[in-house]
C-alpha cells in the first residue's frame, strides 16, 4: 500500500506540533537623560515620547529614530514651565547589540526671570483687606524666575479669596505672560476685576423638630452682611456639632436673589431623639468601671436637653442628672442644672454626698468657662474623724487647651483653674476659699521623643480644717498624681497613721517619652508631691519606667512605678502597676 504526503497538510502538522518562532522582537530602548535632576527631570520624563513608548512590543527602529528625533522639541517643552526657555542639548543615539541607547545632555542654562509685572485691580473690593494682604504678599515678583505653576497657584489664591470675600463674579480681565527667551525676561500682565461684594439674604431651616426662631440663633451673620465662606462653613459646622442633626446641608440659592442678597436654605435632617451610651474600662485608681446613660436631644422645640447618667466603679457610685438650656449662642453657651448623689469609698475615706446645682459653661476655639452654684450636703469619715456638712458653693473654673492633635500630641498645653469657697452666713457648715490649678505640658524637641511636664497646685484659706469634707481636701497618689502610690493614699496623717487629707497640694512630674516601633514606644518618669497642711511638709517621690501603645481612642500607659520613700498604712508595696487610657489633652 502507497502512502501519499501532501505538502500543505505536513506544513500544519508541523506548526501545530512544533510552533513556530517569532519572526520578529521588538528592540530594546533605554533612555538616559543627564544634566537635571528633581522636578526638572521629572517633568522632562513625562514629555518625552521615546520614554513613555519605549516598551511598546511594536516598537520598530524606524519610529524608534523618528522618537528620538522628536525629542529635543519635547525637553525644550518641559523645561519652559521652570523658566529654562534656552537650553542646550546634546543628543546620541547609540546602538546597542539588539537595542539602542537614547542619551540626552542638558544644558538649562539661564533662566527667564520676571522684569516687569503688571497687576491691576479693580472693582468694589479694589480695598478689600483680605485681598490687599493677597496683593500685597503676590509671590510673582520682579527678579523672581518665571516659574508657571507659581504663576498658576497665585492667580487662584486670589481668586480663591475674592469669592471667600463675597466677590462671587471676580475674574481675570487680562492674565497674559510675556516671554522673551533672548533677553531672559518676562513681562506679566494682570488686570483682576473683583466686580461687586454680595450679601446674605434672608435663612430658611427646613425641618420639623425645633423652632425656626431657636435655630436662628446658631447664624453666626445677619441679613446684609458679606457674603463670606468661612461664615458659612461656622454655620455648618455650629448646627452639626449641636448634636440635634446628622446631616446638614447649606444651598445657596443665587437663582433667587434679591439683588446682591443671596438667600440660604438649608435641609437639616434630624439625629435620633434618643442616644444611648454604656461603656466598660479598667484603671488602677479606679478598678473596673462602667457607664450606663441615656439622653433625650430635644426635649421640646426649644431645643432643651435631658440626659442622666449611672457611673460605677470599684471605689464609687454615681448617679448624675441634668436638664440642659442653651442660651444666647446655642452652639457654645448653656445653663445646666444638675442632680447628683455620689457615693465613693477608697482605702483611706468613706463620703455620700447629694448635690442639686446649676452652672453657666461658655466654650470657646481655646478656652472654656464654668460659672457654678451647688448645694450639697455630705457624710464622711476618715481615720477617726467622722462629720457631716452642708455646703452653699459658688465657684467657677477656666479651661484652656491648645494643642495640635488633642489625642496625641506633639504640641500643647492644657491648663485648668478652680476657684470655689463656702461661708456660715450663707447656708454653709463651714467658711473657706479654696484654689486649685493644674497644667501639663507637652513638647517634641525631635522625632521621635516627647517630653511631658505636669503640675498640680491646691490652696485653701480656712480656719477650722476638721470641719471640711472628704469632697473638699487635697490628697495625692494615683495615676494622675505621684506614681508608686496608691490612688489618694498620700496626706496628713492622724494619731493613728490614717491619711486624713491636707489643706494644701503640690505635684509636678517629669516624663519622657520615646517611640520606639510603630506604634509602640517607652518612657520613663519622675513624680514628687504630697498633699500638706504647710510647707514644710515632706514630698513624696515616684520612679518608674512605663510601655506605651498608640491606639484609636488615645495612648494606652502601662507605668511600672518605684515608691522612693516610706510607705504609709494604705501602701502595701513599693512597687506599683499604673494603667490609664485615653487622650493626652
Amino acid at each position: 500500500m502507497r502512502t501519499h504526503c501532501y505538502p500543505s497538510a505536513l506544513a500544519l502538522l508541523l506548526v501545530l506540533v512544533f510552533p513556530v518562532a517569532p519572526a520578529y522582537a521588538a528592540p530594546v530602548v533605554e533612555v538616559s537623560v543627564l544634566g537635571i535632576e528633581g522636578a526638572l527631570l521629572a517633568n522632562v520624563l513625562a514629555y518625552l515620547s521615546i520614554e513613555q513608548q519605549k516598551n511598546d512590543p511594536d516598537l520598530s527602529e524606524g519610529r524608534i529614530r523618528g522618537l528620538y528625533e522628536k525629542a529635543p522639541d519635547e525637553i525644550k517643552t518641559a523645561l519652559q514651565p521652570f523658566g529654562y526657555y534656552r537650553p542646550g542639548i546634546r543628543s546620541e543615539l547609540i546602538r546597542r547589540g539588539k537595542g539602542f541607547l537614547a542619551r540626552y545632555t542638558i544644558y538649562p542654562g539661564k533662566p527667564v526671570r520676571i522684569r516687569e509685572v503688571n497687576l491691576a485691580f479693580s472693582g468694589e473690593g479694589s480695598y478689600d483687606e483680605e485681598l490687599r494682604k493677597v496683593r500685597k504678599n503676590f509671590p510673582v515678583k520682579n527678579g523672581n524666575v518665571l516659574e508657571h505653576a507659581v504663576y498658576e497657584k497665585a492667580k487662584q489664591e486670589l481668586q480663591e479669596t475674592a469669592v471667600e470675600q463675597g466677590y462671587l463674579d471676580a475674574r481675570f480681565l487680562t492674565h497674559t505672560v510675556r516671554v522673551y527667551p533672548e533677553q531672559d525676561a518676562a513681562v506679566v500682565d494682570l488686570h483682576f476685576e473683583t466686580g461687586p461684594l454680595y450679601r446674605f439674604g434672608d435663612v430658611t431651616f427646613n425641618q420639623d423638630i425645633l423652632k425656626n426662631k431657636f435655630l436662628e440663633r446658631f447664624v453666626p451673620f445677619k441679613k446684609g452682611d458679606p457674603y463670606k465662606t468661612a461664615k458659612l462653613l461656622e454655620l455648618q459646622n455650629a448646627l452639626y456639632s449641636s448634636d440635634y442633626f446628622r446631616q446638614v446641608d447649606i444651598r445657596p440659592r443665587r437663582d433667587k436673589a434679591e439683588g446682591l442678597n443671596i438667600p440660604l436654605e438649608i435641609d437639616l435632617s434630624p439625629r435620633k431623639r434618643n442616644k444611648y451610651m454604656f461603656g466598660l474600662g479598667y484603671g488602677t485608681d479606679t478598678g473596673f468601671r462602667g457607664i450606663l446613660g441615656w439622653e433625650d436631644r430635644w426635649i421640646n422645640r426649644r431645643g432643651h436637653r435631658f440626659s442622666t447618667e449611672l457611673r460605677l466603679s470599684q471605689i464609687q457610685k454615681n448617679l448624675t442628672a441634668r436638664y440642659i438650656v442653651p442660651v444666647d449662642h446655642p452652639a457654645t453657651d448653656h445653663l445646666d442644672y444638675t442632680a447628683a448623689w455620689v457615693d465613693e469609698r477608697t482605702a483611706v475615706s468613706k463620703s455620700e454626698t447629694r448635690l442639686v446645682g446649676a452652672s453657666y459653661n461658655r466654650s470657646r476655639p481655646v478656652r472654656q468657662e464654668s460659672y457654678y452654684l451647688n448645694y450639697q450636703k455630705e457624710r464622711f469619715s476618715l481615720g477617726d474623724e467622722s462629720g457631716r456638712a452642708t455646703l452653699l458653693l459658688p465657684g467657677a473654673s477656666w479651661t484652656r487647651i491648645k494643642a495640635d492633635d488633642r489625642i496625641y500630641t506633639s504640641r500643647g498645653s492644657r491648663i485648668i483653674m478652680d476657684v470655689r469657697g463656702a461661708h456660715t452666713a450663707l447656708f454653709s457648715s463651714v467658711s473657706f476659699a479654696q484654689l486649685r490649678l493644674n497644667a501639663k505640658f507637652i513638647r517634641r524637641p525631635w522625632d521621635p521623643g516627647r517630653i511631658i511636664l505636669r503640675g498640680d497646685f491646691g490652696y485653701s484659706f480656712i480656719a477650722g480644717f476638721a470641719d471640711l469634707p472628704v469632697s473638699q481636701r487635697f490628697f495625692a497618689g494615683g495615676d494622675q498624681s505621684v506614681r508608686g502610690y496608691a490612688y489618694r493614699s498620700l496626706g496628713p496623717l492622724d494619731s493613728a497613721g490614717n491619711v486624713i487629707g491636707g489643706r494644701d497640694l503640690v505635684v509636678g512630674s517629669a516624663e519622657y517619652e520615646q517611640r520606639i516601633y510603630g506604634k509602640w514606644g517607652a518612657a520613663v518618669f519622675y513624680d514628687i508631691g504630697n498633699a500638706i497642711n504647710k510647707l514644710s511638709d515632706p514630698l513624696k517621690q515616684g520612679t518608674g519606667v512605663g510601655v506605651r501603645w498608640r491606639s484609636p481612642v488615645g495612648l494606652v500607659r502601662l507605668d511600672f512605678a518605684w515608691a522612693l520613700n516610706a510607705l504609709s498604712a494604705s501602701n502595701h508595696t513599693r512597687w506599683r502597676i499604673h494603667l490609664n487610657i485615653g487622650p493626652d489633652l
